[in-house]
């Protein structure tokens, strides 16, 4: 039997530890049931069935699937399934290119598909749902705390809008799918808080960011993300067995190399093979607190420092 591309999907997500092989079953089994149902909500992709059965957040859904190239784009399940023709979407990603503004954000400013369906294909791709900001009771007191986890520039440049903040729990407005690379930054970032996504207009994003900042958003820094460099935590690896997963830990090691560099930093020679001992004893040391079976390592800049971070992957055994 030849693999499709559920097992595919599902192989990339056992190998970065948020997975067990069994629920690669259960979501193919759920997946071939629903091939005889004519109810179209069945026709559920992989990870968004990992997120309804909640062994997967949609941010680790839409990481995962970025970094492996297997993500299904807006765009394009606009044109695969009619809705629009593919030269009016290329022209609406021509604008988006040239004002800053998202691609979501001018489709819903078009009015040429439903609400009712764009909201729809949000849910079937990414499992994060569209709402409107208008619903949104901003408090005041918040302010200080909702700036302070989003700076105003970050906001800006990522097109990011904390919304509301309730207990530990943050409620965040975002214009673009690539804005959950982000939020995976700030989740690792404040540990203690849990971030949840829901999609907005981007004239709602612009009408709240005035609101919290105190000024208007400039809509052309969307297009300097290009130019930045990757964010440090882009460059991560999960192990299961650090003995066995060399060339993982050789990959972080030329990720550290390579942002020491940037940083002015003299890189020693023959620090490999200190690295991966550090690496190996340090996934001992999570594995043992946490009873997990997996360890995600990557990189945090703290002041002038390059550090090496952990964090146990899948539930406790």
């Amino acid at each position: 039997m030849t693999e499709n591309k559920g097992q595919k999907t599902g192989a990339i997500m056992e190998n970065e530890g948020l997975i067990h092989a069994n629920d690669i079953e259960r979501v193919l089994a759920i997946q071939a049931d629903a091939k005889d149902d004519t109810d179209p909500k069945t026709s559920r992709l992989f990870g968004s069935i990992l997120c309804d059965l909640n062994l997967l957040t949609p941010v680790e859904n839409f990481r995962v699937l970025k970094q492996n190239k297997k993500l299904i784009s807006l765009a394009d399940r606009l044109v695969s399934e009619n809705l629009l023709p593919a030269g009016r979407v290329a022209q609406l990603q021509a604008r988006s290119a040239e004002t800053g503004i998202p691609f979501l954000g001018l489709l819903l400013e078009e009015n040429q598909v439903p609400k009712p369906v764009i909201q729809q294909l949000l849910l079937d791709l990414y499992r994060i749902p569209l709402r409107s900001i208008s619903d949104i009771v901003f408090s005041d007191k918040k302010r200080e705390t909702l700036s302070h986890i989003i700076p105003e520039d970050a906001a800006g440049r990522h097109q990011i809008i904390p919304l509301v903040l309730k207990e530990d729990t943050l409620l965040c407005g975002i214009t673009d799918p690539d804005a959950l690379m982000f939020i995976a930054e700030l989740d690792k970032k404040y540990p203690q808080y849990r971030f949840t996504p829901v999609f907005v207009s981007f004239s709602g994003f612009s009408w709240f960011y005035k609101i919290l900042y105190n000024k208007s958003v400039d809509s052309k820094k969307s297009e300097k993300k290009s130019e930045e460099p990757p964010l440090l935590s882009d460059i991560q690896v999960t192990i299961c067995d650090p003995f066995q997963e060399k060339e993982k830990i050789q990959t972080l090691y030329q990720g550290y190399a390579q942002a020491r560099q940037q940083m002015d930093h003299h890189n020693q020679q023959g620090r490999e093979a200190q690295f991966l001992q550090f690496i190996q004893k340090q996934h001992q040391a999570v594995i043992e607190k946490y009873r997990c079976r997996a360890v995600t390592f990557f990189l945090e800049k703290q002041d002038t420092r390059i550090m090496i971070a952990a964090i146990p992957r899948t539930q406790e055994i």
